[in-house]
């Protein structure tokens, strides 16, 4: 019962739920480990276009096919949430090393996010029909702690205010934001 709780019936990824109680407990073990923690907020681009032209069949399709794309692309110990209608959360919290060497944690999730984004657009949804391939894409945030924020509301703003900025540049982005210390 406790696993229905965290899950999203649609998608299958972890709900908000669990992303609040995931995020507290990988804010603290981040501390206590003295490493980053990286936190993406994203959304399907002009996501009600698609319900209203192709139906809510096909909305589904596109939020299934999202999550499923996004957990072949995350690292074992990351986590996909979806918080809303089309709205997800990406906890990139795994404590393995980076795949490259010489790169660091948010180097690689800069690399992870950008990957999505493109594994997206490329896509092809079949309810949209044989020449819909490459007409979804996403925007998103990316908030690292400690330097974007130390608890979880303000990890998640700074995420939500970077996915608001990628939507203001035209769509179709992730927003990364610099490390200050």
């Amino acid at each position: 019962m406790k696993l229905l709780a965290y899950r999203d019936e649609l998608s299958g990824a972890w709900n908000r739920r669990f992303l609040s109680a995931c995020l507290r407990r990988e804010i603290n073990q981040s501390l206590s480990a003295r490493r980053p923690l990286t936190v993406m907020i994203f959304d399907i681009d002009d996501f009600k276009q698609y319900n209203d032209r192709f139906g809510h069949e096909a909305g589904d399709e596109i939020i299934r096919e999202v999550v499923r794309l996004l957990q072949a692309t995350i690292r074992k110990g990351d986590h996909v949430c979806r918080i809303g209608g089309d709205e997800f959360a990406v906890l990139f919290c795994d404590p393995e090393p980076p795949r490259e060497s010489g790169s660091n944690h948010p180097t690689t999730v800069e690399f992870l996010a950008k990957r999505f984004r493109e594994q997206v657009s490329r896509a092809h949804f079949s309810k949209l029909g044989k020449d819909a391939q490459g007409s979804v894409s996403i925007s998103g945030g990316l908030a690292t702690f400690p330097w974007d924020g130390t608890e979880v509301d303000s990890l998640l703003r700074k995420a939500d205010e970077r996915l608001f900025e990628s939507k203001r540049h035209g769509k179709n982005a992730i927003t990364i934001g610099k490390n200050e210390s």
